[in-house]
This record gives C-alpha cells, sequence and structure tokens, in this order.
C-alpha cells in the first residue's frame, strides 16, 4: 500500500513525540517563570517553580477536558465499519485508520479499483467535484463492491481549497438494497398469484404456492388458518431433495402461547434469534413451538418470524440470515398481499361450487 503505512505510523510517531515535547516545554516554561521570580523577588525557594508549573498543568488538562467530545467525533471515523479514507485523483489510497485500515490491509487494497470497479471511481471523483449550495443534501453514488461483497452509498470531497486529496466515507446499504430486492420479487410473486388464481382453488393449493416463494429464503414454513373456534389449522412446508414436503394438517389450540398463536392475540409481527439467548433451551423457553411443528422442521430453530392478517396466521422458520426491520416490513406485506389473494381464492371457490340457477332442471 504506497505510503500508507508509513505516513500513518509516522504522523502517529510525530504526534507522540509532539505530545512529549509539550510536556516537557511545561517543565521549561515553569522554570524560566521560576528564575524569573526567584531573580527579582530574591526568594529562591520551590514555589517560584512549583506554582507555574501546577498552572499550566491545570489549564492544559482543562483545555483537554473541554476538548473531549471533539476528540470522540474525530475518532469517530476510524471506529466505523464502513470504510474512512483519503485518496488521491488516481484512487490510490493515501491514509486509512482504525477498522477501514484493518479491512484494507486484509484484503490488500492499495487503490480504491480493487474493491470497487473504474466506473465507480469515476463516479466518486464526479462526485466530490460536485458543488453544492449550503443546506442541500451532499450528492453521492452507489456501487456493489466484490471484495467485500456490499452495497454502498459513497460519498466524497475535496480535502481543502487547492488539495488534490479527497475525503471519502462509505455507508453500507445492503440491507437496504437486499430489501428493495426481495420487494421486486415480491411483485412478481404477486403478478403470479393473479395468473394461477384458478389453479389455486383445488384444496391447499394457495399454501403450496405460498411455501415455494417463502422457502428460497427460509428453511420452513407454518401456513394456518382459524376454524369455527378460532384455533389454528394449517400445514408446515420444508424444502427436500424431492421437493416441498408437507406435514399432516397441525391444529393450534386458541389457548396456546406458540408464538404463532401470541401474534394473531397481539395483532403484531414477532421475530426472535436464539443468538439473543444464553442457550437454545431458554430461546424454547421464551417461544415454546408445538412439539409436532418442530419435528416436522427436524433441525434446531435459528430463527424465525411470524404474523397474521385477518383469519391468516403465517410464521417462517430459519431464515437464510438476522431478521432485521426491513425483513419484518418485507413480511408484513407479504402477509397482507397473501391474504388478498387467499380471499379471491375463496370468491372463486364459492363460485365454482354454486349451483347455477340459471340451468333449467333437468326432468
Amino acid at each position: 500500500m504506497p505510503s500508507t503505512k508509513t505516513d500513518f505510523e509516522l504522523a502517529a510517531y510525530t504526534g507522540f513525540a509532539l505530545g512529549e515535547l509539550s510536556g516537557f516545554r511545561i517543565y521549561l516554561n515553569a522554570a524560566v517563570i521560576g528564575f524569573i521570580i526567584c531573580f527579582f523577588t530574591g526568594n529562591y525557594s520551590l514555589i517560584p517553580f512549583v506554582v507555574p508549573l501546577f498552572v499550566q498543568v491545570i489549564s492544559r488538562a482543562n483545555v483537554k477536558y473541554r476538548q473531549r467530545h471533539l476528540s470522540a467525533l474525530v475518532e469517530l471515523p476510524a471506529r466505523t465499519d464502513a470504510p474512512v479514507f483519503i485518496m488521491d485523483p488516481l484512487g490510490n489510497i493515501l491514509l486509512s485508520v482504525g477498522k477501514t485500515l484493518d479491512l484494507f490491509r486484509h484484503h490488500g487494497i492499495e487503490n480504491i479499483t480493487a474493491i470497487l470497479d473504474d466506473q465507480a471511481l469515476e463516479a466518486i471523483l464526479e462526485t466530490a467535484a460536485t458543488q453544492t449550495p449550503p443546506g442541500t443534501p451532499a450528492p453521492s453514488t452507489e456501487a456493489f463492491s466484490k471484495t467485500t461483497g456490499k452495497w454502498y452509498e459513497i460519498q466524497a470531497a475535496p480535502m481543502g481549497r487547492g488539495e488534490t486529496s479527497i475525503l471519502v466515507w462509505f455507508q453500507d446499504i445492503s440491507l437496504r438494497k437486499d430489501y428493495d430486492g426481495r420487494l421486486r420479487d415480491l411483485l412478481r410473486y404477486s403478478g403470479s398469484l393473479i395468473v394461477s388464481l384458478e389453479d389455486l382453488v383445488s384444496p391447499g393449493a394457495e399454501f403450496e404456492h405460498l411455501s415455494s416463494f417463502l422457502l428460497t429464503d427460509y428453511e420452513a414454513v407454518f401456513i394456518t388458518r382459524t376454524d369455527a373456534a378460532m384455533n389454528l389449522v394449517g400445514y408446515v412446508f420444508k424444502g427436500g431433495a424431492d421437493g416441498i414436503r408437507r406435514s399432516e394438517s397441525i391444529l393450534i389450540p386458541n389457548e396456546s402461547d406458540a408464538p404463532i398463536n401470541i401474534s394473531r392475540k397481539k395483532a403484531q409481527i414477532i421475530s426472535d434469534d436464539v443468538d439473543a439467548y444464553l442457550s437454545s433451551d431458554d430461546f424454547l423457553k421464551t417461544d415454546p413451538f408445538d412439539s409436532r411443528v418442530l419435528e416436522f422442521i427436524g433441525s434446531p430453530v435459528r430463527n424465525f418470524i411470524t404474523y397474521n392478517e385477518a383469519d391468516l396466521s403465517i410464521i417462517a422458520f430459519n431464515f437464510r440470515s438476522r431478521i432485521t426491520p426491513y425483513e419484518e416490513r418485507f413480511f408484513e406485506i407479504l402477509v397482507n398481499n397473501f391474504r388478498t389473494m387467499v380471499m379471491l381464492v375463496d370468491l372463486e371457490k364459492k363460485r365454482t361450487t354454486a349451483p347455477d340457477l340459471n340451468r333449467p332442471d333437468v326432468g
């Protein structure tokens, strides 16, 4: 990495040296003031030397205390996971510290094109050259890094007038991008529901249709509807080598404390993760799943999310990554959309099974 390590270590050493020099100057100033006081007063004691030293030490400590928040703010870029660094117009990394330095060293990054492509570099340079009126949002560009596997929103600005170096800071937007992609998938799925409406009239077909969509990101899903006694009745679906497998019908009593039932009674999304607990036993005590559901899934539950709409309740198990607020929002939209499709399927079933009153009786 050209000059990065040398410049950074030199800056650190220089700062340390200046700090030591500053401390030496305190003692030197105190000694000079002490000699002056002794010379003009004729009082040759330690007091003229100690008092100036004491005053300067207190003053220095006071300034340091008043600037503590500023120091913490300056250290923030070194602590953030998203890269913050200084580069030249060719993309060479001039300075990086903290977690950014660790990231660049780990991947051997000396130029920004090692983490982004040439097109992204051009966009960053254009962003840095864009002048915006005060009070308006700073321009930014978005780019995907194959090196880190993340999406970033990137902003940049010149270090100062006449400076060629550029300050660049990233913001990780991978979760938002993933959410946007899942919403696009949901739109396509909703469209396929409408096209397949007539095919979903057969018993349980709508559940299988939804499970095939959810099982691309979850390990298992339990889809239920309420019966006349307000119990939840449905099937667990999971993927397998021979396709999607479906459990026998499972009834969750209305008085059950299973998460899918609690979510329905509270009318809210519930999600949880085993990593938030000391053990899986604590996790299962807090979230007591029905034993038949766990038995059919056949593997430990790492996380889950559940939501309901009207008589429909759905719980999905073992999302491919951590369940975020983005995923909760996606799941809420999915369940609402699917409930609309279920209502249309119910109407279609009634239409196809109702007697035709206009048909003449066959005597």
